[in-house]
């Protein structure tokens, strides 16, 4: 990198400036564009050509493999299911960062996506102790438990079937085994 004589000194600087990005943080192209934009604006010239460096710069970490899109959906995807994020959830989020929409929708093929749904549903509730694990000194309101997972981003049949499942199949569906769960109710 800063042996390349090819490269003027500002497009150095711009390559270690995202490089120390990366570093620190998982990003995807969008945001990797963004961030690079405003420091350039900082730091370079009024006349220097800043919106080619930047796409030279993300041409080279894309051709490097230090960003990529594809690892950054499904990494924040299985974060997000980790932590109960119901799919339109993680959908807006990605979309927030500016990920294209038909890389989300591969990684969130239609088959999973219904599994998915069920166990990211049954760990938020395990998360906020509704459901099968609120506390037994806790009054049971369907209501006000419904609504918590519909806020979360759950459809409401799904909240519901969660909130009044048994103790045993919540679980099983919250340990996400790999097993295609079935709540009945």
């Amino acid at each position: 990198m800063a042996g390349d004589t090819s490269l003027s000194r500002d497009e150095i600087w711009m390559r270690k400036s995202a490089m120390h990005y990366l570093g620190q943080r998982a990003s995807n192209i969008a945001s990797l564009r963004r961030v690079l934009a405003r420091r350039a604006q900082r730091r370079l010239a009024p006349d220097a050509d800043a919106a080619a460096m930047i796409e030279r710069t993300i041409d080279y970490c894309s051709r490097n493999g230090f960003v990529d899109d594809a690892a950054f959906v499904e990494m924040k995807i299985r974060s997000g299911r980790s932590r109960g994020l119901s799919v339109r959830r993680i959908e807006a989020a990605l979309g927030a960062k500016g990920v294209d929409r038909t890389l989300v929708a591969e990684a969130l093929d239609a088959d999973e996506r219904r599994r998915h749904e069920e166990v990211a549903a049954a760990r938020l509730a395990r998360r906020r102790r509704i459901g099968p694990w609120r506390r037994p000194d806790r009054e049971f309101d369907p209501h006000k438990e419904v609504a918590v997972m519909v806020r979360g981003g759950f459809s409401a049949s799904l909240a519901r079937r969660i909130v009044t499942a048994a103790p045993e199949e919540a679980e099983s569906l919250a340990a996400d085994d790999g097993r295609v769960h079935e709540i009945t109710k």
